[in-house]
C-alpha cells in the first residue's frame, strides 16, 4: 500500500523528481533542482512512499489563471511519474488523489497541465481545455539560449511531394518559397511530406528547395539510404 505526502527536504525533492527524471535522462542535477526549487515549493511537490522509499512523485506549480474577466488560482502539475519498479500497482492514483485535494485545501478551483500522454489523466477527472492556444513573448524575453543564426541548407525533394510542398509551405522546414527550383532526374533526394517531416529516399526525379534548419532540431539521414527515413 503507497502513501503520499508533500516533500519535506531537497533530498526527498530530488528523489520524487526522478520518478519523472529517469525517463529524461536520469538523477536532478543541482542545478536543475535549484531552478526547479525557486518556483516549485517543497510543500508542492508530492512522493509517494514504498515503506520508506521514495516510489514516484507529482509537483504543482502554483500560479494564476487568466480567465474572461479576472484570473483564478490553480495548479500547474508538472514532474509526475512512478518509477518502472512500481508501476500499475496504484501509486500513481495515490499521488494524483493526494494532489487534488491537496489543491482544493489550497483554494484552488483549477488544476491544468499539458500532458505528455494526455489518456493517463482522464481517469482523474482531466478534459481537453482548449483544441488550440495563442503566446505571445515581449521580444526582451525571447532571446535563444545560446547564439543562432539560421543556417539555408539545400535539400532535392521528390516530384511527387512537390505539390504538397507548394501548397503548404510548412513554415518549420522552408524559409524562401519564392526561390528558383530546378529538376535533376535520378538522384537521392530528400523530402518533407504533408505532415512537416523531413525524409531521405531514391527517386527518379527531384526538385531542389532551400530549406532553413536548426542543427538543434533536425538530424540528417544517411546520405544514399534506399529506405525512406523520417528526420526529427
Amino acid at each position: 500500500m503507497f502513501e503520499a505526502r508533500p516533500t519535506r527536504d531537497r533530498e526527498e525533492l530530488g528523489r520524487a523528481f526522478f520518478g519523472i527524471g529517469q525517463y529524461f535522462g536520469g538523477y536532478p542535477t543541482d542545478e536543475q533542482l535549484d531552478r526547479f526549487s525557486t518556483y516549485l515549493p517543497l510543500d508542492r511537490m508530492h512522493a509517494a512512499f514504498d515503506g520508506d522509499e521514495i516510489v514516484g512523485g507529482a509537483g504543482a506549480f502554483p500560479f494564476e489563471l487568466s480567465v474572461p474577466g479576472g484570473s483564478l488560482p490553480c495548479g500547474g502539475v508538472s514532474v509526475v511519474g512512478v518509477y518502472p519498479t512500481h508501476r500499475r500497482r496504484g501509486a500513481l492514483r495515490v499521488l494524483m488523489d493526494a494532489q487534488l485535494r491537496d489543491m482544493h485545501e489550497r483554494g484552488e478551483p483549477i488544476a491544468a497541465l499539458w500532458a505528455s500522454e494526455e489518456t493517463i489523466y482522464g481517469r482523474f477527472g482531466y478534459g481537453p481545455a482548449s483544441w488550440s492556444g495563442e503566446v505571445t513573448i515581449p521580444r526582451t524575453h525571447s532571446a535563444f539560449a545560446q547564439p543562432f543564426e539560421p543556417t539555408p541548407v539545400e535539400a532535392r525533394v521528390d516530384t511527387p511531394r512537390r505539390r504538397n510542398i507548394e501548397r503548404n509551405h510548412s513554415a518549420n522546414a522552408i524559409a524562401a518559397a519564392s526561390s528558383p527550383i530546378t529538376h535533376e532526374p535520378n538522384r537521392t533526394a530528400a523530402f518533407v511530406n504533408s505532415r512537416g517531416k523531413v525524409g531521405i529516399g531514391c527517386c527518379s526525379s527531384s526538385f531542389r528547395a532551400p530549406l532553413w534548419r536548426s542543427p538543434a532540431t533536425i538530424r540528417m539521414a544517411t546520405k544514399g539510404s534506399r529506405n525512406t527515413e523520417a528526420i526529427s
